[in-house]
């Protein structure tokens, strides 16, 4: 995925909060929202070669997202909403080893980025707890530069992009209407160049603003 189109993808978020701003002075509270999370741990399920630096565990990862909220309703007695999200992420960096066009593991750095839509549902365990889930699908860039052993220099590389499904769940704890933390496990199968199919774990904290 370029940079042009993660540029794009943010400016739809943008314009898809703009305009959930612009509903929030017709009611007290609009269907829309905006939201930021942090990746603190972002586990690959990567190959290793031995003595060979390898972190599965990618340095911190990051989405924006902007949702809107469809319907609200109960389950078994308690506040429940469905609503549809937009996100633009990154999977942070990872070191280890991948197949290069010969079939062959190589020494590498992997780079995870792309676009998505979700189903978002949330049901609430109290005034200031709620669960939620989430499913989806992405299109994402995976892309890995291979590296010489010795002096660690970049000597080609290999890109993917996909589309693959996403799912996650987590707890949200709302500060007052407005605002409210979050704390999410979510994942994604991967791609890399000419890899086979990996997976991203991802644990993240964050933030929303409801309009």
């Amino acid at each position: 995925m370029s940079s042009m189109s993660i540029r794009l993808s943010a400016g739809l978020l943008a314009g898809a909060a703009l305009l959930a701003a612009g509903a929030a002075g017709a009611a007290d509270l609009s269907p829309g929202y905006v939201g930021v999370d942090i990746g603190l741990r972002n586990h690959y399920s990567l190959d290793c070669l031995a003595g060979n630096a390898c972190d599965k565990n990618a340095n911190r990862s990051g989405k924006l997202y902007a949702g809107y909220t469809l319907a609200t309703g109960q389950l078994l007695g308690r506040d429940t909403t469905h609503a549809v999200e937009l996100s633009v992420y990154n999977g942070g960096t990872a070191t280890g080893a991948f197949k290069n066009g010969s079939g062959v593991l190589q020494q590498g750095e992997g780079k995870l980025a792309g676009v998505g839509v979700a189903s978002a549902g949330s049901i609430k365990l109290n005034e200031e707890w709620a669960l939620t889930t989430r499913l989806g699908v992405v299109y994402q860039r995976g892309k890995v530069n291979y590296l010489n052993y010795a002096p660690n220099t970049s000597v080609g590389s290999d890109v993917k992009n996909q589309f693959a499904l996403t799912a996650g769940w987590g707890l949200a704890y709302a500060l007052d209407k407005n605002w409210s933390l979050k704390a999410d496990w979510n994942y994604l199968p991967v791609k890399f160049g000419k890899a086979e199919s990996s997976n991203l774990n991802t644990f993240s904290v964050g933030a929303a603003y409801h309009f």
